[in-house]
């Protein structure tokens, strides 16, 4: 046990509660836990971003796909090969994130699927190879060639919006408790996150929640 005037949570989100999710095994929310027990309020939680596009590949990890590869022109397609997100939304491919998530979802239940696929087979074999090394790579290892064969995609729990709700400095409302990160709720979301969003959460706020900590232990004996 270790005393201490000011305590700062950066502990991460929640998002490994779920099956289906892009986080390390660590994110379960244990410092949100911790701080609630202890009284702190906590706020936002309903709010969970998931992205929609994760490799859905017996054995592999639930690896994201960035939205780059649907900008170069990647088609989501159904188990038929419907192009289906132009049912869904205007942007088709390229709606935001919740709402390609939830229509993927839509999909897979309307076709009795596990999955949907991210099709490249109508892209520049050479460019989306020079573009998507990694993603390649990956693929390989399953017996996948990008060039020629759709992605097995569906979407998993990517980032925990809410938290132990926090003021500017990052203070929780317990004296000498701060939170920073994904542990936190700043509000800086909204309801759906902004990926660069995350240079604020985890720069901006834990600068500023380890300064006013350090500041407050100055003032403070344990």
């Amino acid at each position: 046990v270790f005393r201490a005037s000011t305590v700062v949570i950066a502990a991460g989100g929640a998002c490994h509660g779920y099956r289906e999710t892009t986080n390390p095994a660590t994110a379960t929310s244990d410092g949100i836990a911790m701080a609630y027990r202890a009284g702190a309020t906590l706020s936002d939680l309903e709010f969970v971003q998931f992205h929609p596009t994760t490799i859905y590949i017996a054995g592999a990890e639930r690896t994201l796909i960035s939205e780059t590869v649907r900008g170069e022109g990647a088609k989501l397609r159904d188990r038929f090969g419907v192009h289906f997100m132009p049912n869904y939304h205007p942007l088709g491919d390229l709606a935001p994130r919740d709402i390609v998530s939830r229509a993927i979802i839509r999909q897979m239940a309307l076709t009795h699927d596990t999955s949907v696929y991210l099709d490249l087979r109508h892209l520049d074999r050479d460019k989306i190879l020079r573009r998507f090394p990694k993603l390649a790579e990956l693929c390989a290892l399953f017996d996948i060639d990008i060039s020629t064969t759709p992605i097995p995609v569906r979407p998993s729990a990517h980032y925990f919006c809410g938290g132990i709700k926090v003021d500017r400095s990052g203070a929780t409302g317990i004296e000498g408790l701060y939170a920073c990160g994904e542990a936190a709720a700043s509000g800086l979301h909204g309801a759906n996150r902004l990926g660069s969003n995350s240079l604020l959460e985890g720069l901006v706020y834990g600068w500023a929640a380890g300064k006013a900590a350090g500041e407050a232990a100055r003032q403070t004996r344990v």
